[in-house]
This record gives structure tokens, C-alpha cells and sequence, in this order.
């Protein structure tokens, strides 16, 4: 990574900073409905992560993939305080002492509602970039090159980071940027295809405070 110029960098939020302390409104409806835990999860992020909270045609068709009546939705939801882990407002001062740096995660506009991140992580953030207000979702490649966009810098130059292995590294190396993966598992057979494709442009990191080190080092 170190031959791979970076001029920003995007970090993900949840489990990669901090964890929120209750209940989600995606694992609300997904107790509410008859689906397979994960698979109504996946259909939260599918069609709930990228939308505003006035869409209401599109919370009728999550409802109805989830097989859930509409008038079930909970609109009332009010997320519990997220809580930034120790250390993690220090990294992010620390990753913007070399580069400017922003957040960039899949949130619905309910689990965010009353969370002020970006005063939580003031002054070191350039920006922060939730799903539903930005309008797509990681993997989808659109959410990185967005955020590239309004820096104006090329999405080679972001280097982003994050814990999720399809939305934060599939979906930043879709987007044409860099990755950085914290996990402290083993890669598997497809991760270590991916790894082994993008030479450089993608590294494993087993913690946020290494992750920082790395890019202290790298820029």
C-alpha cells in the first residue's frame, strides 16, 4: 500500500469505532418478521440503508419483502447513545494529523436520529457521510466514489477502512480505492482471492490502533 498515493481516508462506523448499546431498528424488524434472521437483515440493508426517512414507497416494499404489514414499521424507534470505543476518537485524531479523514457507514436515518457522531469525533472530522443521507449503501460502489467525488480527489486515492469483508473491502475495491480489512479471523478461500488480486491496494489489520499505525507509516 505504501506505493499507492492516499489523500483521504473513509472509516466505517459501527464495529469499527464504537458499537451501538441497543436494540437496532433492522434487528427490530427482523424480529418481526418470518424470514431467516439473516436474510431479513440483508433485506434491511438492501432497501432501507440508502433512503430517507419521507420515502415511504420504499419502506412499503422492505415491508413487504420482509413479508411484515406496513403498519407495523417502527417509526416511533429512537436509537440507544452509540458508544465510541476507547481509544477511537484518539485514532481518528491521529489518522487526521496526516490525512484528511471521514466517516463512511450503512446506518438508517431512525438508528442515527438524535446520535450526533460528527460532534463526538469534532474537530477531526472532513466529513460524515451516513447511507441515507449520502443515497447508496457500501458495497455498492457509488458510496465511496461519491465521497471521492465531493473531496475531489480520485478514487484510487481513498484508502478506506473497515471491519464488514463485502462492504467495507468488495466494496471499496469495486469503487476502485484502497482497503484496509480489521479482522482478527483468518481470511477464507474468497478473501484470500481478493487479497491475492489487488497486490498493494488491499492489507489485514488486526485492531483500529494497528490499522492507524499502518497509515502513520504508510503516509
Amino acid at each position: 500500500m505504501n506505493a499507492n498515493r492516499v489523500r483521504l481516508v473513509s472509516l466505517d462506523v459501527g464495529y469499527t469505532l464504537g458499537a451501538p448499546t441497543g436494540t437496532t431498528l433492522t434487528q427490530r424488524l427482523a424480529a418481526l418478521s418470518p424470514l431467516p434472521q439473516e436474510q431479513a437483515k440483508q433485506l434491511v440493508q438492501q432497501h432501507l440503508h440508502h433512503v430517507p426517512p419521507e420515502d415511504t414507497a420504499a419502506i412499503r416494499t422492505l415491508c413487504q419483502a420482509l413479508e411484515v404489514d406496513p403498519a407495523a414499521f417502527p417509526y416511533e424507534h429512537r436509537p440507544e447513545p452509540f458508544t465510541l470505543w476507547p481509544g477511537a476518537r484518539d485514532a481518528v485524531a491521529r489518522i487526521a494529523r496526516r490525512v484528511p479523514v471521514v466517516t463512511l457507514s450503512n446506518v438508517t436515518y431512525w438508528d442515527e436520529n438524535d446520535c450526533d457522531l460528527a460532534a463526538l469525533l469534532a474537530p477531526h472530522l472532513a466529513g460524515h457521510y451516513p447511507s441515507w443521507r449520502l443515497g447508496f449503501a457500501k458495497p455498492d460502489p457509488q458510496a465511496v466514489l461519491t465521497v471521492a467525488a465531493l473531496h475531489g480527489v480520485p478514487a484510487s486515492e481513498v484508502l478506506h477502512v473497515g471491519d464488514n469483508f463485502a462492504c467495507d473491502v468488495q466494496g471499496a475495491l469495486a469503487a476502485g480505492a484502497q482497503a484496509l480489512w480489521i479482522t482478527s479471523a483468518t481470511p477464507g478461500p474468497e478473501a484470500r482471492r481478493l487479497l491475492a488480486a489487488h497486490p498493494g491496494r488491499v492489507r489485514t489489520v488486526p485492531d483500529l490502533d494497528t490499522a492507524v499505525t499502518h497509515i502513520e507509516q504508510a503516509i
